[in-house]
């Protein structure tokens, strides 16, 4: 039987680098058109404020994986 925490690692860091890539998702999703909508200026303040909340999912997920892949040791008990 596999190990939990290497395959729950694999995973943690599957939805880091899956959380990054939705929102390079979001960000074409509303790009400014030709048709009007998000002007590339309210677009660069969206990529920046979104930009947040992704990175800090993604580095929760990432740093979530890399403690689970050590595995127990004498610091965390």
């Amino acid at each position: 039987m596999p190990n939990f925490e290497k395959l729950a690692a694999l995973g943690a860091q599957g939805v880091a680098a899956g959380a990054m890539g939705g929102w390079l998702v979001f960000l074409y999703v509303t790009r400014p058109g030709p048709t009007g909508g998000f002007t590339p200026v309210l677009h660069m303040c969206l990529a920046a404020a979104t930009f947040m909340l992704f990175s800090w999912l993604a580095l929760a997920h990432w740093w979530m994986g890399g403690q689970l892949k050590k595995g127990p040791d004498s610091i965390r008990g």
